[in-house]
């Protein structure tokens, strides 16, 4: 397992923990898969479930922030973007090579460092101003 889901920072929303928390158990999934020297097909499979899952984690965070005019939305948007890019890099060098190590390091180097940031400062704020908007 990569993380467990208790180690996740929790924010004022808990729509976006549970968001977060599915993200993980998609993630220790895969991560997991390949750890493990599962066939690619399955470890196709779940990354392509991953990235789908983190497009959708952005999007419904970015719908909420755009209704609500939250104040720092071009920032926050900016680093979903930022790693929505990374990951379509990723999945061009997946289709090309299906080395599992290029995911498993970006995974562990990229990803996971980044989310658990991206959630103690961004996530925070976000949820923190959404709450005086958005019912649970």
């Amino acid at each position: 397992m990569l993380l467990d889901v208790s180690q996740i920072p929790k924010v004022a929303l808990e729509r976006m923990n549970k968001v977060h928390e599915e993200e993980i158990k998609l993630l220790n999934q895969l991560f997991e898969s390949i750890d493990k020297g599962k066939e690619i097909e399955e470890i196709d499979d779940l990354f392509k479930a991953f990235v789908e899952d983190v497009k959708k984690h952005f999007s419904s965070e970015q719908e909420m922030m755009e209704q609500f005019n939250f104040f720092a939305y071009p920032m926050h948007r900016g680093e979903h973007d930022m790693i929505l890019g990374q990951l379509a890099n990723l999945e061009k060098n997946w289709e090309k090579n299906k080395n599992p190590k290029l995911i498993k390091a970006y995974i562990e180097n990229e990803f996971l460092p980044w989310l658990m940031n991206h959630i103690q400062t961004m996530d925070t704020v976000t949820a923190h101003f959404l709450s005086h908007f958005v019912r649970d």
